[in-house]
């Protein structure tokens, strides 16, 4: 009895160790080098514009990919759109529309509940985006930064 005791002790070892592996090869690893790569892009761009940065850093996904970062110049506050070649493309200073009355706004018309919205750069302006993932429709809502009114939402179903 000690005998099989033993390999099957051995045997669950060899799965946890397997499964570790695995997980590290896998998820973590990957999911560690995109955002190292992202905080190295979010500091070579305030390092080469001299901003100092606000504490928000995204970076969006449409039809290009956007960085899109919250910084401090000049003793202004304001988000700024960068494309992959870390080019500046547009800026947007403040004040901007109120997150928590957008979020309600949200909430009210997909009835869902969300935390907090992504800046974004659509179509060539500053948005709040959103993705709403239900049982069959994912939906993605975007609002103006500027003014909090609703610009447009894409709707797939599947």
């Amino acid at each position: 009895m000690k005998k099989y005791g033993f390999r099957i002790a051995i045997v669950v070892l060899v799965l946890i160790l397997g499964l570790s592996i695995f997980y590290m090869v896998y998820v973590h690893v990957p999911y560690y080098n995109y955002h190292h790569k992202l905080d190295l892009i979010r500091n070579e761009i305030c390092e080469t514009n001299h901003y100092d940065y606000d504490g928000y850093f995204h970076a969006h996904h449409g039809k290009e990919v956007y960085y899109i970062i919250r910084v401090q110049a000049n003793g202004k506050k304001y988000f700024a759109a960068f494309n992959e070649k870390k080019e500046l493309i547009d800026s947007l200073e403040g004040p901007f529309a109120d997150e928590k009355k957008v979020i309600k706004a949200i909430e009210k018309k997909y009835k869902t509940h969300i935390d907090s919205l992504d800046v974004g750069y659509e179509n060539n302006r500053f948005v709040y985006c959103q993705k709403i993932m239900e049982e069959d429709k994912l939906t993605y809502v975007y609002y103006s930064l500027e003014t909090g009114e609703f610009i447009k939402a894409y709707f797939i179903e599947g």
